[in-house]
């Protein structure tokens, strides 16, 4: 049976590598990462009738995210990428330490405090390349995808709060390294090997069919292009590594096979503006992973277990809409494009053999929703504007910009820019 699985796992992976060498696709990306901004950017410099290939390289940056719940300051509204998961506070840690039968790691003179809240500061910088495919093989029909390659770097540190360090009087040398020695301790005992990460693997694949129609001068405007993609997401992306602190899901988080369905239209206004929207309803199918379960309130990335967790992950939902402006000057465009998209509250269930106390996840499905925001400015070029050539080659610089000016919540800030280009044929 193991053997047939990975025989047609194996076969799968074969033939979608297939398609994508023999058939041209665009752009189709993975929404419910609330890490990295994969999301589509639409415009292609043709309409669905048209096969293309798009090919970026990308640099990342980060480090922070937003909270989730609003503060009076603004500068309160941000948070580390770990604490994405709920703050650090190291009582309800050793609390269920010592519920599953380990030793407690607080010092004797400190295991009488309700709280020892910890501040976990953070950084992520990453680099790697996209590569979105598009062929329109018959009439009103067409099928696309993508895939990505990164390289990232992240980093974790543990430091005590401001509370902390007043209440432990932790300003003083012997009292600080008690503190390190302690979460240390809970290092060891929790089986956290590192702190720091460094991975080079790929994303997620998305696979779409693409049905859709083209008409010129009609509703008074020169061009409507609409359809409807429906997709299948291969959770072919690095995982998430239980035992480094720092480590994050290059796809979805936890993984498993999904579905989206995403309805779009494009509409040209006039002869060098454009303006389109597409919505999108993102679902992973049920699925289970290895992560640490937790047996109390203590934050997830620090449960005293590490087995397999049962996951019902909630819907993704987002919309995103862009302006086009053509033939700026001599061939130079601009699209601006706002996306959001929010994410339902996952379930999860884990059964753990050999103890009497149940894991308790209230914690860890109530951070699981998020809400991005993002704009994105575009500038491209086109290569063959005084030219008549049959293939169009589009050069273009890519920002994307993360913000919660409206309702983004529970994300990482991370800052993408992109160099690539587009050829449509």
């Amino acid at each position: 049976m193991i053997v047939a699985t990975r025989l047609w796992r194996s076969s799968l992976v074969c033939f979608t590598v297939f398609i994508m060498l023999h058939t041209n696709f665009t752009n189709a990306m993975v929404w419910d990462n609330r890490y990295f901004p994969w999301f589509d950017h639409l415009y292609t410099g043709s309409d669905n009738r048209k096969s293309n290939i798009d090919a970026q390289v990308f640099f990342l940056k980060g480090g922070d995210a937003y909270r989730y719940q609003s503060r009076s300051g603004r500068d309160e509204n941000t948070i580390s990428l770990p604490e994405l998961y709920g703050e650090l506070d190291l009582v309800p840690v050793a609390n269920s330490m010592v519920r599953v039968g380990k030793p407690n790691p607080l010092p004797d003179d400190w295991q009488w405090l309700s709280e020892i809240k910890a501040l976990m500061p953070s950084s992520m910088e990453g680099q790697g390349g996209i590569i979105s495919m598009y062929g329109a093989i018959a009439p009103h029909f067409g099928i696309g995808g993508s895939m990505l390659m990164m390289n990232l770097k992240t980093f974790i540190n543990v430091l005590p709060a401001p509370e902390a360090i007043n209440k432990l009087n932790l300003n003083t040398p012997g009292n600080k390294s008690v503190f390190d020695q302690t979460v240390q301790k809970i290092y060891q005992e929790i089986n956290i090997n590192s702190t720091c990460s460094r991975e080079v693997g790929v994303g997620d694949v998305v696979i779409y069919l693409n049905f859709y129609d083209v008409h010129e001068y009609k509703y008074k405007f020169r061009k409507i292009d609409w359809g409807i993609w429906l997709g299948c997401i291969i959770p072919s992306g690095l995982k998430y590594n239980p035992t480094n602190l720092a480590s994050i899901g290059f796809g979805n988080q936890y993984g498993g096979w999904g579905w989206f369905a995403a309805p779009r239209a494009e509409f040209e206004l006039r002869d060098d503006l454009k303006f389109g929207i597409m919505g999108r309803i993102t679902q992973r199918l049920d699925t289970s992973f290895k992560g640490r379960i937790p047996f109390g309130k203590e934050q997830s990335l620090f449960g005293p277990v590490i087995g397999s967790i049962g996951v019902d992950q909630g819907t993704t939902f987002g919309i995103t809409s862009y302006f086009v402006f053509e033939d700026v000057r001599a061939g130079l465009g601009v699209q601006l494009q706002y996306t959001i998209n929010h994410h339902e509250n996952d379930n999860f269930c884990a059964k753990v053999s050999g103890l009497d106390v149940d894991p308790k996840f209230n914690n860890m499905g109530y951070y699981s929703a998020w809400t991005d925001e993002y704009f994105s400015i575009k500038l491209f070029y086109d290569i063959a504007y005084d030219k008549f050539w049959k293939v169009r080659p589009n050069v273009y610089f890519l920002w994307d910009c993360p913000m919660n000016h409206l309702f983004g919540k529970a994300f990482a800030r991370t800052n993408k820019v992109a160099l690539g280009c587009t050829v449509n044929f």
